[in-house]
């Protein structure tokens, strides 16, 4: 995870999710690591909320290090995904690999959230309109 931001770490029921936010300009940049389960998946919720209430609406989650979600984890991000575009801004999962990556695309949803290998592309996308 990289320095800088606000670092917690939150349990759930498999395990520990560690969490750095951070910003880059107008973007808000959510850095995950660990499981992410029903337990402590709501915290994503609360991070993106209190970005909304600063009027951040262009969020990247950083999904790198992220060895573990289920539905609940999916659940938040396709909401957090409908909220964000309903208010003119967009949600970009970054990093996405392994596991992670192998539920979304069973459930087929990988579709629904532009996805990027570097965060760089990732804010650029956001003036491009991707």
């Amino acid at each position: 995870m990289s320095d800088g931001g606000t670092k917690r770490k939150i349990l759930g029921m498999m395990g520990k999710m560690e969490v750095l936010v951070r910003e880059e300009g107008a973007v808000g940049i959510i850095e995950l690591s660990g499981e992410i389960d029903i337990y402590n998946c709501g915290e994503i919720r609360k991070l993106i909320d209190a970005y909304i209430a600063r009027s951040i609406t262009r969020i990247i989650v950083d999904m790198g290090n992220v060895t573990y979600i289920d539905s609940s984890t999916i659940g938040v991000l396709l909401a957090e995904l409908k909220r964000l575009r309903a208010k003119g801004g967009n949600l970009r999962l970054i990093k996405l690999s392994g596991a992670p990556r192998n539920v979304l695309e069973m459930a087929r949803l990988d579709g629904l959230f532009p996805q990027f290998d570097d965060e760089k592309k990732a804010i650029a996308s956001f003036e491009e309109g991707q």
